[in-house]
């Protein structure tokens, strides 16, 4: 089964635990070549195709903490040539018999405990729509709506997990939101059982100077994103469980987003996925269960996908996948996705 608890980054995963490993930097990357369609669009199919590597660094201590860091190099240019050097890109850790401290470009507390949907297999990902909108990860609806959270990284959060069971305490760079997280993630019955609950407590903040570039989801181009918006403070409370036998797997997440103001929404989505073999197949559904003020046009709207991906071996896999979104436009992918 899925795990939620640290599957965000692969140097994160390491350092569960205090798992001692070998000090070392490993290079690694991904790619990934094929079909776009979008329904809406004026070129309805398009290639599509992206290359990105990282480093992966990691050491220990004579008394047994570990410590690494994790870069990809398309963080170190993504609209903020010092992105790398304040903090807001790759991400560095501790880690020991105290638990784990994590700065950077990393998971707030509460999205480390309930994540995001299962059921997303598509090539490109058709928008992430599988995706848990975090006001900690800086979470967006579009440039019409509420946007982005700049202040939200870099973050710094602590966990600390033992038997399965877990909290993880958050915040952002100036420490002045307050996130906390906790779950539970194991086996009950012969079945396995995750469980998780987040809470996060935000300043207000203002996004009209910030800016960068982002892919419109209707004409499958790259715009450039100038936004005037200013969020109050606010909350967001979210849960999720996750339940698993054998090879399937499926979960059900929850959240409400509460400003000191008119902008606020919930929404409500559930996963899942089954494995056979080299073949795998999933499904997902989410939906705005309410929105006011800013969001109000996301109210009642919902968004499901069917995708599947085949394990060709060797780290190289066919995927694919077909999504009606939230404006009702249809999109799909279909390719060849590349991890090295």
């Amino acid at each position: 089964m899925k795990k939620v608890l640290f599957a965000s980054t692969a140097f994160a995963a390491l350092a569960v635990g205090g798992a001692a490993f070998a000090q070392g930097i490993t290079l690694y990357g991904s790619a990934r070549l094929g079909l776009y369609y979008n329904d809406d669009a004026d070129n309805k199919l398009q290639t599509t195709s992206r290359t990105r590597f990282g480093v992966t660094m990691t050491g220990e201590t004579d008394s047994g903490i570990t410590f690494g860091a994790d870069m990809r190099a398309d963080q170190v240019v993504d609209g903020s040539i010092d992105a790398a050097d304040n903090g807001r890109a790759g991400s560095a850790f501790v880690s020991g018999a105290f638990g784990t401290l994590t700065f950077g470009d990393t998971n707030g507390a509460d999205e480390q405990w309930v994540g995001d949907l299962y059921g997303d297999f598509s090539l490109t990902g058709l928008n992430d729509w599988d995706e848990t909108i975090f006001i900690s990860n800086g979470g967006s609806l579009d440039d019409d709506n509420f946007v982005a959270n700049p202040d939200a990284r870099p973050t710094v959060r602590y966990d600390f997990d033992i038997a399965g069971f877990g909290l993880s305490l958050s915040s952002d760079h100036s420490l002045n939101d307050v996130g906390v997280g906790a779950g539970y993630a194991g086996t009950v019955g012969g079945f396995d059982l995750s469980i998780g609950a987040g809470y996060y407590n935000f300043k207000g903040f203002e996004v009209n100077s910030f800016g960068g570039y982002r892919l419109d989801p209707v004409t499958n181009e790259v715009v450039e994103v100038t936004n005037s918006f200013t969020g109050n403070d606010g909350d967001q409370w979210s849960a999720m469980v996750g339940f698993g036998a054998g090879d399937f797997d499926m979960n059900v997440i929850y959240s409400s987003v509460d400003f000191d103001g008119p902008d606020a929404w919930e929404t409500l989505g559930v996963g899942a996925q089954y494995s056979f073999d080299a073949l795998s197949v999933g499904a997902y559904y989410t939906t705005f269960i309410s929105g006011d003020g800013g969001a109000d046009e996301w109210d009642g709207d919902d968004a499901y996908e069917f995708s599947a991906m085949y394990d060709l071996g060797g780290g190289a896999s066919v995927k694919g996948g077909i999504q009606d979104n939230f404006s009702d436009t249809v999109v799909a992918d279909f390719g060849i996705d590349m991890a090295f």
